[in-house]
């Protein structure tokens, strides 16, 4: 009971949080600052250490799938796939997984392979589930629960957000877009120029 009011409660704050977010893409004014990433420590898929430093200068758009998801994390990897061919250069994609006790580097650099990521661009992080869930929960404001049901179907393992989020050069987050939304990849395309300076 407790876990389903605390998750009501988060679907709440990401609805205000996502709200605020499409005020401002359409407006002149200069986003808010709705979360800020603190330090880190992670592996991409090329067994690189990522941390807070590897991600300041550039603007940086942020998912959350798990590799053995057959379903909504396929869509949301293949809408990463279509931005990242659309991105101007100097924007990193970030896709952190919420089963990272399953998703090694190699396991997520196979998964990248699939959805052709450049490793140049686009990283796959992995790492203790403490420090991932801490990220992608405490900083991001992203919701990832682990349903604890040996049983469930693949893609019931982990509850996740189906959101994109983006952060600015300083890595703070200035905009949420929801990945189920028809018109989010424009959304998130039009939030990383707003960030860039380009509208």
């Amino acid at each position: 009971m407790e876990s389903l009011i605390q998750r009501g409660l988060w679907t709440i704050l990401v609805a205000g949080l996502l709200a605020v977010s499409v005020a401002y893409l359409g407006s002149g004014k200069a986003p808010p600052v709705l979360a800020r990433l603190q330090e880190f420590s992670l592996t991409n898929q090329v067994g690189q250490p990522v941390g807070l430093a590897s991600l300041r200068g550039r603007v940086t758009v942020v998912n959350v799938i798990f590799s053995r998801c057959p379903t909504q994390c396929r869509r949301l990897s293949a809408q990463m796939q279509r931005i990242q061919a659309r991105i101007p250069s100097g924007v990193r994609l970030v896709t952190l997984t919420a089963d990272p006790e399953h998703d090694s580097p190699e396991v997520l650099a196979r998964y990248g392979l699939e959805y052709q990521a450049s490793p140049q661009t686009w990283w796959f992080l992995t790492g203790r589930k403490a420090e991932v869930y801490r990220v992608a929960v405490s900083d991001l404001k992203f919701a990832v629960v682990e349903s604890g049901d040996p049983s469930a179907k693949l893609e019931d393992l982990f509850i996740h957000s189906a959101d994109f989020g983006i952060l600015d050069a300083e890595g703070r987050l200035r905009f949420i877009v929801h990945g189920e939304e028809s018109d989010a990849e424009e959304r998130v395309l039009r939030s990383i120029k707003r960030l860039k300076g380009i509208l």
